[in-house]
């Protein structure tokens, strides 16, 4: 009987060995590297001129998307709980939004709150700030969007106090 292989080279079969794997690294490149690369992460700077308490504050975007961020009431008292809202322009796809509130020089762990679409580019959800101590405290809200391979973060800063201004 004869042998099926008898007439390749050790040549091809190292060629055919080498391929192999290449085939099969590619596949799983595809099928498991790329699905799990983080997103891109994008930074936007604050605005400085933002006021929460006078009412909801934009943010412009590059791409010149409009990121509206509002916490109602807007005391913005430590101690309750805070609607928070988010309003992303039509030019944006987005396919999540949340908001982690932190102190800007005193971290705390991470309060992220998940916000649900409401229709219309507008998401909404309900958080509270972290206990504090200091009688002044300047937070940050740092709102997340999920915008396919990207992951965009928008921060808005305020200050609470115990004297309630």
């Amino acid at each position: 009987m004869k042998k099926t292989f008898e007439g390749i080279s050790k040549s091809n079969w190292i060629a055919g060995i080498v391929l192999s794997f290449i085939v099969i690294g590619w596949f799983v490149y595809q099928q498991w590297w790329v699905v799990h690369l983080p997103p891109e992460q994008v930074r936007v700077s604050f605005d400085p001129k933002c006021y929460l308490r006078a009412g909801p504050c934009v943010t412009t975007l590059e791409d010149g998307s409009r990121i509206s961020f509002a916490i109602e009431p807007r005391s913005i008292p430590v101690s309750e709980k805070l609607k928070l809202e988010v309003t992303v322009s039509s030019g944006l796809d987005v396919d999540g939004v949340s908001v982690d509130i932190n102190g800007v020089d005193m971290k705390m762990p991470p309060n992220i709150v998940d916000l649900k679409e409401t229709g219309n580019g507008r998401y909404m959800g309900k958080g509270a700030l972290s206990f504090c101590t200091r009688s002044i405290m300047e937070w940050e809200s740092v709102i997340q969007l999920d915008a396919g391979d990207k992951q965009i973060n928008v921060p808005f800063r305020f200050i609470t106090s115990q004297q309630g201004y």
